[in-house]
């Protein structure tokens, strides 16, 4: 919950004890404590999101650069960093990635590179990745150039997985990364996914699949869609069909479909705008508040 504070729109982070606060038209005012005392000023940055705090920083905007900040509201990593936003893109809100065990996938005059919270580099910006993901299990893909192809470094910058693969497990606006401890990634017009060494857990054989959720994960065969577990066992049938499925904008081409939540999933949406969701067995119920 967060605090009593005269700001009327405050957010809370990953940190119980740590708040944003909002003016009337969200622009960043204030770092406050769980008591919804000022800690620090936000006034001079353009954005800073509360849902991109973690490891101790946020990331902030400042004339369309990115830089990022500590718990105290000191800037420790400057303003010259590029916006992530893609402005062709209209669906990718993104733009910066969280810091992660102190590292930090940034992009600077186009190049992508990776720095730590003290602005050292770590991976230099003069490399053959003409695209970077951010870390997630030790882990960030990386496009190489040369190839056309995705990888995989570590947070050193050391590449872990040669660049092998054709694509990544997303939506509209981004990638969703590692989940439960496997990427979702296509090969040869085939999903599958693999750990971070590059070990395949589960073979390049489906159609379309999504991340791993409470230890399952939706994938598709042709026009059906079920769920395996990490070793591709299936646990519910392929039994829920593709026609039900609603592809547009607002659920990012049915991104929030197959994915469980507090132990129902979604598997179609009726005409009236109902949301039809299963639980574990396979089996209608209500669903889930997300």
């Amino acid at each position: 919950m967060p605090p009593t504070s005269h700001y009327r729109n405050i957010q809370c982070t990953d940190n119980k004890h740590l708040f944003v606060a909002y003016d009337d038209d969200y622009r960043p005012q204030a770092l406050l404590n769980i008591k919804g005392k000022v800690t620090a000023s936000l006034k001079d940055f353009d954005k800073v999101e509360a849902w991109l705090y973690s490891d101790g920083f946020f990331p902030v905007l400042k004339n369309d650069q990115v830089g990022y900040i500590n718990e105290q509201g000191k800037l420790v990593v400057p303003t010259i960093y590029d916006n992530l936003i893609d402005p062709n893109n209209k669906y990718n809100e993104v733009w910066a990635n969280p810091v992660y065990q102190g590292k930090i996938v940034v992009v600077k005059d186009g190049a992508y590179g990776v720095i730590d919270t003290n602005n050292k580099v770590i991976l230099s910006f003069e490399n053959n990745y003409a695209m970077m993901d951010f870390f997630s299990n030790d882990r960030a893909p990386v496009y190489d150039f040369n190839t056309e192809l995705w990888g995989l470094i570590d947070t050193n910058g050391k590449e872990v997985v040669a660049p092998q693969y054709d694509g990544l497990d997303g939506h509209l606006g981004g990638h969703y990364g590692f989940h439960e401890g496997l990427l979702g990634v296509i090969k040869d017009d085939k999903w599958g996914f693999v750990t971070k060494t590059g070990a395949v857990a589960v073979p390049f054989i489906y159609d379309e699949i999504r991340p791993f959720s409470e230890q399952l994960a939706g994938v598709r065969k042709g026009n059906r869609w079920g769920f395996i577990d990490g070793a591709n066992r299936t646990v519910i049938p392929f039994k829920f069909s593709d026609d039900k499925v609603q592809r547009m904008s607002v659920t990012s081409f049915g991104a929030t479909y197959f994915n469980f939540n507090n132990g129902t999933a979604q598997i179609e949406e009726k005409s009236d705008g109902t949301s039809v969701c299963i639980n574990k067995l396979g089996k209608i119920v209500a669903c889930s508040e997300w």
